[in-house]
């Protein structure tokens, strides 16, 4: 058998006495063209999947979470709130405001728990702080949230504390403030998982910034929020979502909150 091939110009020619009685000519170029097109087309669809996952989780991610809305503090939290008249009030009209990381040496200080000081004074400060009303310990019973609307220990009123053990740290953090302009409270929080959990807040529909915000009374009638706030300590994120406004007066509404 004799096979014989050659090149001429963009084509190959294929010879062979046993298989062809005459030359075959196979185009060289459309075989490239071929590879080409379904190269671009791979790549196309890859890119198309991309942005279509991407977008998904941006859409995801505007909205308040699935586990996040099916826990049991927000679930008994809204409920809460839609008794005391605010029946429009729903869980997905909630949208992302704002993302931040939380660990920040101004906002936290840190020690280890392998040191016989740190622990000796965690161990103190958290059975002291254990037998407080109105704090939120965690399903570990190591880690606490206090969100009292009252100075003390060096916090102020408008600032939620975190303290205790997590893994190998102890961790003493002002883990979220808001504005006195903007009326705010912390009303109620709750923990999804050790690291994992939620801050609800009441105040004024303000940028928490803004000093020059016109002042309004907690007499009078202004326009506020509810936010939700979602702090993952192990991924060192928080995640604020925020309703619709609403107008309402901040003496009559926070007490029953």
């Amino acid at each position: 058998m004799v096979s014989k091939k050659t090149l001429k110009g963009n084509s190959i020619v294929l010879a062979d006495n046993l298989s062809y009685h005459g030359i075959v000519m196979i185009p060289a170029t459309s075989k490239i063209k071929s590879v080409i097109l379904l190269s671009s087309l791979i790549v196309i669809i890859g890119m198309v999947a991309a942005s279509n996952f991407v977008e998904q989780r941006s859409v995801d991610n505007s909205k308040i979470p699935q586990k996040l809305e099916e826990s049991r503090g927000f679930q008994r939290w809204i409920t809460n709130i839609k008794n005391k008249g605010f029946e429009d009030i729903k869980a997905d009209e909630f949208t992302l405001k704002e993302e931040n990381e939380i660990y920040n040496t101004k906002w936290i200080k840190i020690y280890s728990a392998d040191d016989p000081v740190e622990k000796e004074n965690y161990e103190r400060t958290f059975s002291e702080l254990e037998e407080t009303k109105f704090l939120v310990l965690s399903p570990s019973k190591r880690l606490l949230i206090d969100i009292r609307s009252t100075e003390r220990a060096g916090y102020l009123q408008n600032e939620a504390r975190v303290y205790g053990q997590l893994d190998d740290k102890i961790i003493d953090s002002r883990i979220l403030d808001c504005s006195l302009r903007a009326n705010c409270v912390f009303d109620r929080a709750w923990f999804l998982e050790n690291d994992l959990f939620a801050i609800t807040e009441f105040s004024r529909d303000i940028d928490k910034k803004d000093e020059t915000a016109v002042e309004c009374t907690k007499d009078q009638e202004c326009s506020y929020t509810f936010k939700v706030h979602l702090i993952d300590m192990k991924h060192n994120k928080r995640w604020t979502y925020e309703s619709p406004e609403f107008n309402a007066i901040s003496n009559l509404l926070v007490p029953e909150l």
